[in-house]
């Protein structure tokens, strides 16, 4: 067939209505997803923005800072408590609060736990010493369980089970629907932020002693990796093919710095040891072979998952933020520059940001995709 300028007019013509066409069909699987980033601050403001352009949506204004507890969603209703002792719940879509209730006893320190969803109910820490189940749909109190110390990690549910650290140094593993104890293993160090991860029913958590623990779902030793004596208290680990990682913030005295710590989720011996002597009060989230931090040096890190190799950086002074990854796009507060921020997952590059001029510091984000 001969080639002639008007074949291959059509030729091309074919093509760009083929993009096109490929092109309206991305666009118009966007539009039919409505992605939503929920964020608290310790401007006293629970925020709700739009993940795509990061306008905001609503946003709820209470009497002290929503910046601890990380929020959670079950079935168009977002979960988050305050430090004004109170736990609330909700409308996803327009901010109404459905129930809110105050669990706290007055303690004035708060609730810096996640409020997480399981079978109907709600599982919180409170710093006044407490594990509560509350009643999902309600708020009512269906039991609480008393520790030594408070509860600023929050808790993981499996199997019926609640598993989660107190300051008082110890893992508990609590029946879900009575709230009774089944076991608790001491760390011999304040577990404080650092939220519990069960994998392969292994539980891993970290103290401020120092030590990184593996605990099977019986309450006993797996093994225990030693930061020798930089605290991982303030960091929940993650694991991803058969590695756990954690960061490391501070030793006693302060005076020196941690580091990103990648441990064979098996023998827990060191894979590698990386952005050493940054100080890491924040929590690692693992996407796509990727893994994104922030240091206490003030960036936001991206790193390859396998080699600790940096992938891109950015300075957004997070002050302890822990970012989160959703559809390629990273998710992170940057509270000592007053902005919450979007970057490119892949190449670091800034899609959004959202002004919080009277915010230090930010929760982890959610993001919550559903249809519109």
């Amino acid at each position: 067939m001969k080639h002639t300028k008007k074949n291959y007019f059509i030729y091309l013509m074919l093509i760009y209505f083929a993009l096109v066409s490929s092109c309206k069909k991305d666009r118009n699987e966007l539009l039919d997803k409505k992605s939503t980033i929920y964020i608290g601050s310790n401007d006293k403001n629970f925020y709700a923005l739009n993940g795509l352009t990061g306008k905001l949506i609503w946003k709820y204004e209470g009497q002290a800072g929503f910046v601890y507890s990380n929020a959670t969603h079950h079935e168009g209703t977002v979960y988050v408590g305050g430090i004004d002792n109170f736990v609330y719940a909700f409308d996803a879509t327009n901010g109404r609060i459905k129930w809110k209730k105050n669990i706290a006893n007055g303690a004035g320190d708060g609730i810096e736990s996640d409020v997480v969803y399981a079978n109907g109910s709600v599982y919180v820490g409170t710093n006044d010493d407490y594990m509560y189940a509350l009643n999902a749909n309600t708020g009512d109190v269906k039991w609480k369980f008393l520790t030594q110390g408070n509860i600023s990690a929050s808790p993981v549910i499996a199997n019926n089970v609640v598993y989660f650290g107190s300051s008082d140094g110890n893992l508990y593993a609590l029946e879900a629907a009575s709230g009774k104890l089944k076991w608790q293993f001491d760390t011999f160090g304040v577990i404080n932020q650092s939220d519990p991860v069960l994998i392969n029913d292994v539980i891993y958590i970290g103290n401020r002693s120092g030590n990184l623990y593996a605990v099977n779902t019986s309450g006993e030793l797996i093994w225990k990796y030693s930061t020798n004596g930089i605290s991982l208290e303030k960091s929940s680990p993650t694991v991803s093919n058969g590695v756990v990682y954690v960061g490391g913030g501070y030793n006693s005295s302060f005076e020196n710095k941690g580091a990103l710590y990648a441990v064979d989720a098996k023998t827990g011996k060191l894979v590698w040891e990386k952005l050493k002597n940054s100080g890491i009060t924040s929590s690692p989230f693992i996407a796509n072979g990727k893994l994104y931090i922030t240091d206490d040096d003030g960036k936001i890190h991206a790193i390859d998952a396998k080699t600790g190799e940096s992938v891109w950086e950015k300075e957004i002074l997070p002050n302890s933020a822990s970012p989160t990854v959703a559809d390629g796009v990273v998710y992170v507060g940057g509270g000592g520059t007053r902005h919450i921020y979007a970057f490119d997952a892949a190449t670091g590059n800034e899609k959004w940001r959202f002004n919080v001029p009277n915010g230090l510091s930010t929760s982890k984000p959610l993001v919550v995709t559903l249809p519109k």
